[in-house]
């Protein structure tokens, strides 16, 4: 889809058009990765083509999230990104971004952990008849590990006839409780300001395209299958300093699905610095009502959610979903005033 999304580059109401369709027409896909409910705030998990898609020199990015801690062992994801825009461009007529991003993953009685690191790169397209479009094409490559710690599990041979034993042998037979292995991915962004108070991004990114092998049995069949995620963000600014954004956010993996819309409202405070408080009602159509609020100051962002549950797992979880905090900072190198003509004092 991205080769299709290249060809079209002439045009941008052609490229529009195709992104909306990659969009809706990515339906089955090939388990279930880190995900955050501030999804918008973890930029470069959700496309590698966010990478350096900013205005400044260089930005950092730390995302938190605690899922289910009504449950008995709660899910605890992490994540700390840093992306940089390359002062010199090394192919014509395009600016590079380039950057890092560490997640880490602990989940279920057998503390089944996650750790990737990833290095994204992003290739940046502008173009001189329409100045209001930017086209980001990334690829992001990395290493993970995923690993079990099989002496907190508990299994039926462990049952003495009475109770629970953990001197029991368990019977089970494990050649790995570890497992390390590349990975892969590739996205495309589309920015586009179409008037003066609307704009419009739309991003597809596709994910472990190279289907590593996550087995603790070596089993070759077992894989790690792709992953598609789609975006769209529509921003309306009623004036400079009251604006509303629709989020849209879809990934599908193998038989998991998730699907998230919802509406944002942003309302200035102080221009001067930049000083914004934001509030939003999503869902995570099937599971979840997200609820965020954060507060911008200069180039600081700083985001909550809750995630409040109400799906069939509702009678576990007691509605207790998700608390997320996430943090952006982006930071820009002052820039010296240098004129292009040398102006002739005035002698009196």
């Amino acid at each position: 889809m991205i080769l299709k999304c290249k060809t079209y580059l002439i045009h941008y109401k052609t490229i529009c058009l195709i992104g909306l369709l990659c969009c809706s027409l990515i339906k089955n896909s090939e388990a279930q990765d880190i995900h955050f409910s501030n999804w918008n705030m973890s930029p470069i998990n959700l496309n590698s083509a966010n990478t350096g898609m900013f205005d400044g020199d260089g930005r950092f990015i730390m995302n938190y999230r605690n899922q289910w801690k009504s449950v008995q062992v709660p899910y605890n994801s992490f994540s700390f990104g840093a992306d940089y825009n390359l002062q010199k461009s090394y192919i014509k007529k395009t600016n590079e971004a380039i950057g890092i991003i560490f997640n880490h993953d602990v989940a279920g009685d057998g503390n089944y952990k996650i750790n990737e690191l990833k290095i994204p790169i992003n290739h940046k397209l502008t173009f001189k008849k329409d100045s209001g479009l930017l086209i980001g094409i990334g690829l992001i490559a990395g290493i993970s590990n995923i690993s079990v710690d099989v002496s907190k599990l508990s299994f039926d041979k462990q049952w003495d006839g009475d109770a629970y034993n953990a001197g029991l042998s368990n019977g089970e037979v494990f050649p790995k409780q570890s497992k390390t292995y590349a990975d892969l991915g590739l996205g495309i962004v589309l920015q586009k300001k179409i008037t003066q108070n609307f704009s419009a991004t739309i991003g597809y990114s596709m994910n472990h395209f190279n289907k590593p092998t996550i087995s603790f049995y070596n089993t070759s069949n077992i894989k790690l299958r792709i992953k598609h995620s789609e975006s769209i963000v529509l921003k309306y600014s009623f004036s400079n300093i009251s604006t509303l954004q629709f989020e849209y956010y879809a990934n599908q993996q193998q038989k998991f699905k998730e699907n998230v819309i919802g509406l944002s409202y942003y309302n200035t405070i102080e221009p001067k610095t930049n000083t914004t408080i934001n509030a939003g009602v999503l869902t995570r159509i099937g599971d979840a009502v997200i609820t965020t609020l954060g507060l911008q100051h200069n180039s600081m962002r700083l985001q909550f959610s809750y995630d409040y549950n109400y799906s069939k797992f509702k009678r576990a979880t007691n509605g207790r979903g998700a608390f997320e905090m996430s943090f952006i900072y982006i930071y820009s190198k002052t820039k010296l005033f240098v004129p292009k003509t040398r102006v002739c004092p005035i002698y009196m």
